[in-house]
C-alpha cells in the first residue's frame, strides 16, 4: 500500500495551488487528476471561455508559489476600472484604481492559463502526480485509506477534497449540502467588440440577471451573460452572427456592436455549501466546500484564500504539535477562518442579485434613487475596491503584499 502524508484530490487551480503550498512547506504530497492541463502554448490560441478576475490577495499567492511568471509569460489582462449600472437606474457606479492609488484593480485570466502556471512548478516539484481517482475512503486512527479506480490503495494522514462542486470526497465522506438554485445559466466566452473597452470591467443588470464585460485587452473582451436557465441551450444553439448580435442587443450596445465571437460555454447557477469542511483526516477547499454566483468573479479568489489558510494553519500545527496536526481539532481552526468569509460573500452576491434584479419592494427604490448617490461617496467606493482587491479580515501571510 502507498503511503503519503497528504493526498490532495483534484488538480484543478486550487487544487493545484494546495499541493503546491504544502509540498513547498515541505510536506509529503500526492495529487490525483485524471486530466492534467496541456502546458504548451502559443499565442495564437484561440481565448478560452472560463475566466477569472484574480485579486491582489490572489496574485500574491500565487507569486509565492511561483505561479504568477507562469501566468505572465501566457496572457493576461489588467483592468484599471469596474462600472457598473442598473438598466432603470439614472446613472453609474464608477471605480476606478487611480483612486485608490493602485495600478490596478486584478487581472483577467483564462482559467486554463491560471492552472497551467500552477502545474509547472508543480510538475519540477516532489508532488507525486497520479492519473487517478479515488472509488472509496476509510477512516483510520491514523488517516484515511483510500481506494483507487485502478485498484491501487493508499494510507494518507489527511485527504484534501479539491475535486470540485460535484466533489466525490466529499460524497464519500458523507458530508451534505445546502444548496440554493438561481434557476439562471452564465453564458461565458470571448467577443471582439465595435468599441475598445478601456481595460475595465463593464456590469450591467437588467430584470433577468446581470450582463458583463471583462477586458481581455483593447477591443477584445470576455462576456458574462446571465439568463433564466430555460434560455441556455437556445444562447448556445445559435450560429455566431445571431449570438454577436444577441450579445450586442442583451448588451445595450454600450460597446458598439459585437463583431466577432470565440468558443462559447454555458453553466448553471447553484449556490452550494458544505454543512462542515472537515471530519477525522480530511478536509474540503475551492469548489467542493462551496461555490457561489460568479457575478464578481470571486469563486476562485476564495478558494486560493483556503488554499492559502489551510496551508499556513498545517504548518503552524505541524510546529507546535507534530503528532496531531492533522487532527480533526486542527482542521477546525481552518474551518472557523475561513467558513465565515465564504458564507459572507456567498450572502453579498445574493444581496447584489437582489437588489439589481427586483422589479417591486425596496429593491427598485434603492438601486434608482439611494444607490446612484453612492458613487458621490468616495470613502464608500474606496472601501469597497479595498475589500474586493485586497480581501476582508485576517488574510493569510502568503496572500499578503511582501511574502516570499
Amino acid at each position: 500500500m502507498m503511503r503519503t502524508e497528504v493526498l490532495v484530490v483534484g488538480g484543478g487551480m486550487v487544487g493545484a495551488a494546495t499541493a503546491l503550498a504544502l509540498s513547498q512547506a515541505g510536506f509529503e504530497v500526492t495529487l490525483l487528476e485524471k486530466q492534467p492541463p496541456d502546458l504548451s502554448w502559443s499565442a495564437e490560441r484561440a481565448y478560452q471561455p472560463r475566466v477569472s478576475a484574480l485579486t491582489r490577495a490572489s496574485e500574491y499567492f500565487l507569486k509565492s508559489l511561483g505561479a504568477w511568471q507562469g501566468i505572465e509569460k501566457r496572457r493576461s489582462q489588467a483592468f484599471t476600472a469596474m462600472h457598473v449600472w442598473a438598466e432603470d437606474a439614472p446613472n453609474r457606479i464608477d471605480l476606478t484604481a487611480d483612486a485608490l492609488g493602485e495600478a490596478n484593480l486584478g487581472h483577467v485570466v483564462e482559467n486554463s492559463v491560471v492552472q497551467a502556471a500552477l502545474w509547472e512548478p508543480l510538475m519540477a516539484s516532489p508532488v507525486r502526480v497520479l492519473s487517478d481517482s479515488v472509488s472509496a475512503m476509510e477512516a483510520t486512527k491514523t488517516g484515511r485509506e483510500v481506494r483507487l479506480s485502478s485498484g491501487k490503495r493508499l494510507h494518507a494522514s489527511l485527504v484534501v477534497g479539491a475535486d470540485g462542486a460535484f466533489s466525490s470526497v466529499r460524497q464519500l465522506a458523507g458530508i451534505g449540502l445546502d444548496t440554493h438554485d438561481y434557476a439562471q445559466a452564465a453564458v461565458v466566452g470571448c467577443v471582439k467588440t465595435e468599441k475598445p473597452n478601456q481595460d475595465a470591467c463593464w456590469q450591467r443588470y437588467q430584470h433577468t440577471g446581470p450582463f458583463a464585460f471583462l477586458t481581455l485587452g483593447s477591443y477584445l473582451s470576455s462576456i458574462a451573460w446571465y439568463l433564466p436557465l430555460e434560455q441556455k441551450d437556445w444562447a448556445l444553439s445559435l450560429n455566431d452572427r445571431d449570438f454577436a448580435q444577441a450579445v450586442s442587443q442583451a448588451s445595450n450596445g454600450f460597446l458598439g456592436d459585437v463583431m466577432e465571437v470565440g468558443e462559447r460555454a454555458a453553466f448553471p447557477l447553484v449556490r452550494r455549501h458544505a454543512q462542515t469542511y472537515v471530519r477525522p483526516h480530511l478536509v474540503l477547499v475551492g469548489d467542493a466546500a462551496h461555490t457561489i454566483h460568479p457575478q464578481a468573479g470571486q469563486g476562485v479568489n476564495l478558494g486560493l484564500l483556503d488554499a492559502a489558510a489551510l496551508a499556513e494553519v498545517l504548518v503552524e500545527a505541524r510546529q507546535a504539535e507534530p503528532e496531531t496536526w492533522c487532527r480533526r481539532h486542527v482542521l477546525r481552526r481552518y474551518e472557523r477562518w475561513r467558513r465565515g468569509d465564504n458564507q459572507l460573500v456567498q450572502r453579498a452576491m445574493e444581496g447584489v442579485d437582489w437588489l439589481y434584479t427586483q422589479q417591486g419592494g425596496l429593491a427598485k427604490p434603492l438601486r434608482t434613487q439611494v444607490l446612484p448617490q453612492a458613487d458621490r461617496l468616495d470613502f464608500v467606493k474606496q472601501w469597497l475596491m479595498q475589500q474586493a482587491l485586497h480581501g476582508r479580515g485576517r488574510l493569510p501571510k502568503a496572500c499578503q503584499a511582501g511574502h516570499s
